[in-house]
């Protein structure tokens, strides 16, 4: 007995140090997509229902000055909010760049795709994720008219636009480097 209570002082720094709190930047920009008050999307059967509420709209797979891609561990649904955001991102995105499109590649994912998209990919959350609750989407800085590879003109006039929109306060938002994609937050 003393011999597992000894082993278990010695592991338990250990055990502890490996959970890892979730930052305040994170806990806001949840908190941002929980304000929609959808819930968490659960399953695909919670999905469809959200979206026959009308509480997600579904998004066009080519929009004007976007394309969505082709969605392995997300479905193209937001917020009606997140769809009128997205649509206004890439209008002023058309104004200032020209005839030019970017790419979406994630927007809401149910807990389900959440779980898988972890096994494959170590930047996912583990816990809860904004995109989770149909109030995030995800696009490519390095992905423009069907082309990837680096665009740093292009990559700065979205970037430029995304804080602008977070100045506003209409949305947050996060370059993530290891997936290389603007992770946005519908506020």
């Amino acid at each position: 007995m003393y011999r597992l209570i000894y082993f278990l002082f010695l592991i338990f720094p250990f055990l502890t140090a490996a959970q890892t709190k979730p930052s305040k930047e994170y806990i806001t920009h949840l908190n941002a997509a929980k304000s929609h008050n959808i819930g968490l999307v659960k399953d695909k059967s919670h999905l469809n229902n959200l979206v026959k509420k009308g509480s997600l709209v579904a998004i066009k797979k080519r929009g004007y000055g976007y394309r969505i891609d082709n969605l392995t561990h997300s479905h193209a649904y937001l917020v009606p909010k997140g769809k009128t955001i997205l649509n206004n991102i890439a209008r002023d995105f058309v104004k200032q760049a020209g005839q030019n499109f970017f790419v979406v590649t994630s927007l809401t994912r149910t807990e389900s795709d959440q779980n898988r998209l972890r096994r494959v990919n170590s930047n996912a959350s583990s816990n809860d994720s904004s995109h989770c609750f149909g109030a995030a989407l995800d696009i490519s800085y390095i992905r423009f008219n069907h082309k990837k590879g680096t665009n740093s003109k292009l990559e700065k006039i979205l970037e430029d636009i995304l804080k602008q929109y977070q100045k506003n306060g209409k949305i947050y938002f996060v370059k993530e480097r290891k997936s290389r994609c603007f992770h946005i937050i519908i506020r």
